[in-house]
């Protein structure tokens, strides 16, 4: 069997992911990177056909697709030595931006094809692996609300969501445990991230690297409304930091609980509620990445 897996659900996208799929893998075959076209047909598919590439000892593993194919597909590679490439082809596609995979197909191909291996690392929340930025408070309640408009996802939509969240919700008492300290605060949010990127480019947690063994935490304290509507423009450049009612920390491992009912997102997908234990996990995941 070919060592080489291309992973694709080709019904997304209302049948685009078929003809990416098509796409892709002619590029990747002009490339010189022979390979084998496995088409998902369940929500199931991904996960089994990663396990089987895996079984197989297969070298590389390409997901086409968005954040949540990506997701699926990474968690059954983690500590094997099976690479991970990704073709990024959906809504978001944080997993991706935060890794420094480019956009474009060709240059996404061109990676896979001719890139490098590169061992980054993974957050682990509870029993499950997570590639980008967790999310709880007022975040999560935007991704929830993101996920009922499946067809609509553009950037203007989780601009207006956020807005639209902000006069709904209120700030609320989170415990955080980390590397041996404690912290209550009274937040709007927390994010807890491996990189940079969440909710299609914004750089939440700026600092945050796949690549020095921690996670990084922004807290965002209980300012008022105005003053967070008028600081959330600054989250695309990750100059939200510096305003002195957000707070940043690091730590290898994490536990975050809350006073009241609060669920976490991690990579965009509902992960259940909290309280929860965040560790970094160094090196954990081999990913296909541009050449220095």
């Amino acid at each position: 069997m070919n060592s080489v897996r291309l992973i694709v659900n080709p019904i997304s996208g209302r049948g685009r992911g078929a003809r990416v799929a098509e796409q892709v893998s002619r590029i990747l075959r002009d490339r010189g990177l022979q390979h084998e076209l496995c088409l998902s047909q369940s929500p199931a598919d991904p996960t089994e056909l990663t396990r089987e590439a895996v079984r197989d000892r297969a070298t590389l593993v390409v997901g086409i697709g968005g954040d949540g194919l990506i997701n699926q597909i990474a968690n059954e590679l983690v500590g094997s030595e099976t690479t991970l490439g990704i073709i990024p082809v959906g809504v978001g596609n944080d997993i991706a931006r935060g890794l420094g995979i480019p956009l474009g197909i060709e240059d996404a191909c061109a990676v896979v094809a001719q890139g490098h291996p590169r061992r980054v690392d993974v957050g682990q929340v509870n029993e499950r692996y997570f590639f980008s930025v967790a999310v709880m408070g007022l975040a999560a309640q935007v991704n929830r609300r993101a996920n009922q408009f499946q067809r609509i996802r553009v950037s203007a939509l989780y601009s207006a969501l956020t807005v639209a969240s902000v006069l709904l919700d209120m700030p609320r008492a989170f415990t955080v445990q980390y590397d041996g300290q404690t912290r209550r605060c009274y937040s709007w949010l927390i994010a807890v991230a491996n990189t940079w990127s969440c909710g299609r480019g914004m750089a939440l947690v700026p600092a945050a690297r796949a690549d020095d063994g921690m996670l990084d935490a922004c807290i965002v304290n209980g300012m008022g409304k105005v003053e967070l509507l008028y600081t959330f423009p600054r989250v695309f450049r990750g100059r939200h930091i510096y305003h002195t009612g957000i707070e940043t920390l690091r730590g290898r491992t994490m536990t975050i609980s809350a006073d009241s009912a609060c669920d976490l997102y991690a990579d965009g997908e509902h992960i259940g509620p909290l309280p929860v234990v965040f560790t970094a996990i160094p090196q954990a995941l081999k990913v296909m990445a541009p050449l220095m």
